[in-house]
């Protein structure tokens, strides 16, 4: 992609010393050192094998393959123009309101900037953003959209995955000093564990061995109903956690929190935009799963 760009803006250097006949002129208008003028269209001639331009201390003519390009990168050029003009109108029309659910923890995925982006790309639609912990039924609720991660319950729903979280086991290097660090999974049944409650069945933690999904009965004097909560009582020594990655980035990003047992790791979870099929009228809607799922890599 960045060769498309580097391209685009040599055509339209090129053609800023076509029009004032001169590289000195050009750097002036365009506020380009001559040098990088001249490289650009230099590499544009190394890009199309041929010379563009027949360059001399007094003056500058352009060749026959010139003449038949200046033509050909004004009409691409143009038509760029008129795509993005055809884009941006596009977005303007885009209007409506737009209702959103997902998980309080959910903005460790970012996705409070994916949604502040959206709202300045598309400043049209009003944006109703609730976040919170039990799955809200998206129909009687009135959701165009929710934000779902993990495992997804059969229904008439459709779902479109966006992006993949993977799933730790850590603990705080002071708590490993202290208990030692464990080798296998079992061994959790020693330790003390923090519990997110939230989870089904969450005592039970799932690890991966020998290409199949066992689970390990684990305890622990506290239990928690947040995600983010859990990574911090984990970073001050409190017990094991098995959270994804997002909640506990900050943590894991400063040395607060180490993985353990990686081997072990279960696969990532998948993060969903869930919404009814009759719901894509809603061109608000349509925008934004477009806009989704061609940020997630942000």
């Amino acid at each position: 992609m960045q060769r498309t760009i580097d391209l685009i803006k040599a055509m339209r250097i090129f053609l800023t010393v076509v029009e004032v006949h001169s590289f000195s002129g050009a750097s002036g208008k365009l506020n380009l050192a001559t040098s990088a003028v001249s490289k650009q269209v230099s590499d544009l001639e190394a890009y199309y094998g041929c010379k563009l331009l027949l360059r001399s201390t007094r003056t500058m003519h352009l060749t026959a393959e010139g003449e038949r390009f200046v033509s050909e990168f004004k009409t691409i050029l143009s038509q760029l123009s008129v795509l993005k003009d055809s884009v941006q109108s596009r977005k303007e029309q885009v209007v409506g309101r737009l209702k959103i659910t997902s998980p309080e923890n959910a903005r460790g995925l970012m996705i409070d900037e994916k949604i502040a982006r959206f709202m300045a790309a598309y400043p049209h639609v009003k944006v109703c953003w609730q976040q919170q912990n039990a799955q809200v039924n998206v129909i009687d609720e009135g959701v165009d959209v929710a934000i779902r991660i993990g495992a997804l319950a059969d229904s008439t729903l459709v779902a479109q995955r966006f992006a993949q979280q993977e799933v730790l086991m850590v603990a705080s290097p002071q708590f490993l000093k202290q208990h030692g660090t464990p080798v296998h999974p079992k061994d959790l049944t020693k330790l003390p564990c923090i519990i997110e409650v939230s989870n089904r069945q969450p005592w039970r933690w799932r690890y991966c061995e020998g290409g199949e999904v066992h689970t390990v009965t684990v305890t622990g004097d506290l239990e928690l109903n947040n995600g983010e909560t859990v990574a911090y009582f984990a970073s001050q020594g409190h017990g094991v956690a098995r959270l994804p990655r997002f909640m506990m980035k900050s943590f894991l990003d400063i040395g607060q929190l180490v993985p353990i047992l990686t081997e072990f790791n279960t696969p990532p979870l998948e993060v969903s935009l869930v919404y009814a099929q009759a719901r894509l009228t809603n061109p608000a809607l349509n925008a934004f799963i477009h806009f989704i799922k061609h940020s997630a890599s942000d």
